[in-house]
């Protein structure tokens, strides 16, 4: 269900790649805290480390009227750096100052089995299985492996061929931001994540839990449903909107993005559903059954206010009800397919 590592191979370190480097005068280097460029702003992109299928997000944010490098309108990999120039309180997301001169190494990995990213699905089943078992794969990586993955994205699923890959339909890969329970830090110079998909508390800067894995999870399964799949056969005569709710998930500070995300997932969430294109709606009562089950699993209200933490407890407790609702609509669409 986690895909296996079949070659490694090391191409240099920062150290090699700066050997030799001479500079006629010291120069200061600014870190989050002191660069006041950052005082108005939450965030800062970094490079992708693979491009995106996805063309969902160029339409998404098609509106925006800056204009990006192709680089840029792919889905964002986000390096967080949340800093105030006129407080004196430590950046919400800052690492020990050290971190910022760690010797990384630049590696090429080969996994296996291949497959391709979740955004290319063309049917229901080609979403929906390889989700599931995805989901499988980070409930074993976490409870068996006591590992967590920390960065769930469209491109970290992979839809697979189940006669080589042991009968999975889909698998979670790319553990660069996995953390071992109870480790220290992991090293990297900043915390990363995918905005789009990143948990309300994660962007909050709440210590990253397996429950705001599956929030991002969720996330990735909406984002798919009323975005992606636009692009994916399922628009009928209809093209996909300008503008979007989705749009409120990428754009903004992170305080107005938890505040779009705590609306969507609660008084709004309805509207949310209806981004679905025709041939998705047309499935309506499946695909809306498992987003409300999943929604009311993750988000439960308590006294007209949704909750947006890791409960206490057994840690299955989160995990059997949404893969059983997974498991209920890929029957229900079976039966609806052959009846």
């Amino acid at each position: 269900q986690v895909a296996g590592i079949v070659a490694h191979h090391r191409i240099a370190t920062i150290a090699e790649i700066r050997k030799g480097l001479q500079f006629p005068t010291a120069h200061r280097f600014q870190n989050g805290a002191d660069d006041p460029s950052l005082a108005s702003t939450s965030t800062s992109i970094s490079g992708n480390k693979r491009k995106s299928s996805s063309s969902a997000t160029d339409t998404v944010s098609g509106s925006n009227k800056r204009q990006r490098s192709d680089s840029q309108k792919l889905i964002r990999k986000l390096s967080i750096q949340l800093s105030s120039s006129t407080s004196k309180t430590k950046p919400t997301l800052s690492v020990p100052s050290e971190d910022l001169w760690e010797d990384r190494i630049y590696s090429c990995l080969v996994i296996s089995p291949a497959g391709h990213v979740i955004s290319e699905f063309r049917t229901i089943e080609q979403l929906l299985e390889p989700m599931r078992d995805a989901i499988k794969a980070h409930q074993s990586l976490f409870l068996t492996g006591k590992i967590l993955h920390r960065d769930i994205s469209p491109n970290n699923i992979i839809i697979t061929d189940p006669e080589t890959a042991d009968g999975f339909k889909g698998m979670l890969i790319d553990l660069d931001m996995a953390k071992a329970q109870n480790s220290g830090p992991s090293g990297a110079r900043q915390i990363t994540g995918t905005i789009q998909f990143m948990a309300i508390e994660v962007l909050r800067n709440i210590d990253h839990t397996y429950r705001h894995d599956l929030e991002s999870f969720f996330y990735v399964l909406l984002w798919m449903c009323g975005c992606q799949s636009w692009h994916n056969g399922f628009s009928g005569n209809k093209k996909a909107p300008q503008e979007s709710v989705f749009q409120q998930w990428e754009i903004g500070s992170f305080s107005q993005i938890v505040m779009n995300k705590k609306g969507n997932m609660s008084i709004n969430f309805e509207i949310v559903l209806e981004e679905f294109p025709e041939k998705l709606k047309a499935l309506e009562p499946l695909c809306w059954k498992i987003c409300w089950k999943i929604r009311d699993i993750l988000f439960p209200y308590h006294e007209k206010v949704i909750i947006i933490g890791t409960p206490e407890g057994d840690l299955e407790q989160l995990y059997r009800p949404i893969i059983a609702a997974y498991d209920e609509a890929i029957t229900d669409l079976y039966r609806l397919q052959h009846r």
